[in-house]
Order: C-alpha cells, then structure tokens, then sequence
C-alpha cells in the first residue's frame, strides 16, 4: 500500500476551490482551458486565480485542442503541465519533450482490455501520469463488474504512475485506494454557489479519510 497519494485538484474555476486545494496540500491544480467545456476559465482568469493558490504545480487541461493551441498557449503562461482529455497520440507525439502530460483515458465497459493496454502502449514514453476516468457512477460500476478489468487497474497502477479519476465518495474512496494502490487521485471542482461561498462538505470527508489512512 503506498504510503502517500498524490492528489490532483481539477476543474477548477473559482478562488474557493484554488485556496482550498493549495491548502489540503494537492500536489497539482487543474484548469479546463477548452471553452466548450462547462468548467472552463480563460487565461486571465487562470493567472489570477492561481496567483492566490501557491504551491501545487498548475495543470492546463485541453479537451480536443490541435497542438499548435496547446504550445503556444502553456508556453505564454509558463505552464509546463499538460492534462490531455482527448486521446490522440498524435497530439500527445507534439507534445513530448516540451511539456510534462497527463494522459487521460475514459473507460466504459465497452472499452476491452487489449484495447485499453493498446492505448497505453500508444503513448508509452510520451506521458508523465496517466489518468483513468469514469464520466459516471453507473459507468463505473458496470466497468468494475466485468471480470478481469479490476486486475488490469491493479496492474496500471503497479506499473506506471497512475492517477484515478473516479466517481468518489465517501463510501468507496478507501476502499479504492486500497485495492487499486495509485499514484494519486484526482478530485474535482465545482462552480461556487456564489462568489466566496462554496460548500466544502463531501470533500472535507475524502480528505479526512485520505488522511486517516496514511
């Protein structure tokens, strides 16, 4: 069982959620600079959120922008970190060398697993973390449930450094952790319900067992 988990705070847009996860001490911070993205923020924006969040490495994270955006773009902010939601190892190809990526890949249970190691051998060398995600619950149980597909997670996460980007609550974060043992864990922020105030309530419970456990 590792003895630390790596927490990346994503999907953020608001102050709130910046000083929040600076201070349970994330080690990276995402920001969705995809303007079709509902939680996307300009850059602007980005710099002046991230100027009160000192600490965690800042991650831009791109939904289906080519290359050229993504450079130039992480090199006038002076971001190194790339989170691509996207697979196109094309893209990820552009990217190698200038730049440290998180590659995400979205599993269903349609997704088999000789597809999934495929993908990973796509961009074997290319990446620094890869990041597997579900869009939600129901997804992920379904995935879960198919025989073999909780071996091939174990076998990522011992293999390469992994970050999940699951459905958490509290009543299977640990258990996850525990079975799947990752590199880290990505958690998400929401929109304020109104500018200062955001309800930090499920995520102070995942932080406490995070903590508990360590």
């Amino acid at each position: 069982m590792p003895e630390k988990i790596n927490i990346k705070f994503g999907e953020v847009n608001n102050l709130a959620d910046a000083r929040y996860a600076a201070a349970m001490g994330a080690s990276l911070l995402g920001f969705n600079l995809s303007p079709s993205h509902p939680q996307y923020v300009s850059p602007e924006q980005l710099k002046e959120i991230s100027g009160w969040a000192a600490g965690p490495e800042l991650v831009i994270e791109w939904e289906h922008e080519p290359a050229e955006i993504i450079k130039d773009t992480c090199t006038r902010l002076d971001i190194e970190y790339v989170q691509l939601n996207h697979f196109d190892p094309v893209v990820t190809q552009a990217l190698k060398g200038d730049f440290c990526v998180i590659q995400n890949i979205v599993l269903h249970k349609d997704l088999h697993a000789s597809d999934i190691i495929q993908m990973i051998n796509d961009v074997n060398g290319l990446v620094m973390y890869y990041m597997l995600s579900f869009d939600d619950l129901a997804e992920q149980d379904r995935f879960l449930s198919v025989p073999g597909n909780n071996l091939l997670i174990k076998d990522l996460c011992r293999d390469q450094p992994v970050l999940l980007n699951f459905q958490f609550n509290p009543q299977n974060l640990v258990s996850i952790i525990e079975e799947f043992e990752p590199f880290g864990i990505n958690l998400k922020g929401s929109s304020e319900n109104k500018p200062g105030h955001q309800d930090f309530e499920e995520l102070n419970d995942l932080v406490s067992l995070i903590e508990a456990r360590l």
